[in-house]
């Protein structure tokens, strides 16, 4: 019974951290995301924006092609760099008459990692990169020429820079 009662002293916590430090969290600043995770319980829960593992982990750089760089290669940057839950947009390829673009939020489970290939992977697979700004964001897209592989990563500066959409406009 005291372990039970453990768990929602924890789950009271973490409730009363989310709405103090809501703002941080819904900007995904890390240090509300960092604290959250100290207090969240330790056995399987439901994923949810406020319930979502974040980690400590350092922002790997404030200078954008580092940071990609980094995010590429380590899934552990993925992770803790990726909003939650994160807007996917992809194509219906098969909806009639025509494809249709799909928005998904994902989390949990739907979030598979790694989200972008390492650039290792990237090479070996041919996949060109490109990026663009526009207001401060970044877009990063990755494409096989002569294919229709096109995966585009949206990124916005906070304390850190944080994956906050995907689109794969691949059919």
């Amino acid at each position: 019974m005291k372990s039970q009662n453990t768990g929602w002293v924890r789950i009271a916590a973490l409730g009363a951290l989310l709405a103090l430090g809501g703002c941080d969290l819904a900007s995904n600043s890390q240090p509300a995301a960092a604290a959250a995770e100290q207090h969240a319980p330790t056995s399987a829960a439901p994923a949810s924006a406020a319930a979502t593992p974040a980690t400590a982990t350092a922002c790997p750089s404030q200078d954008f092609d580092a940071f990609l760089a980094a995010f590429a290669d380590d899934v552990e940057v993925q992770r803790a760099f990726t909003q939650r839950p994160l807007r996917s947009e992809t194509v219906d390829a098969n909806a009639d008459p025509e494809p249709k673009p799909v928005t998904a939020m994902l989390d949990g489970d739907a979030l598979k990692f790694p989200l972008m290939a390492s650039r290792a992977k990237q090479q070996a697979e041919g996949l060109v990169l490109s990026q663009s700004e526009l207001n401060g964001d970044k877009q990063v897209m990755l494409a096989k020429p002569d294919t229709d592989y096109q995966l585009s990563f949206f990124f916005r500066k906070g304390e850190c820079w944080t994956l906050y959409r995907m689109r794969d406009d691949s059919l």
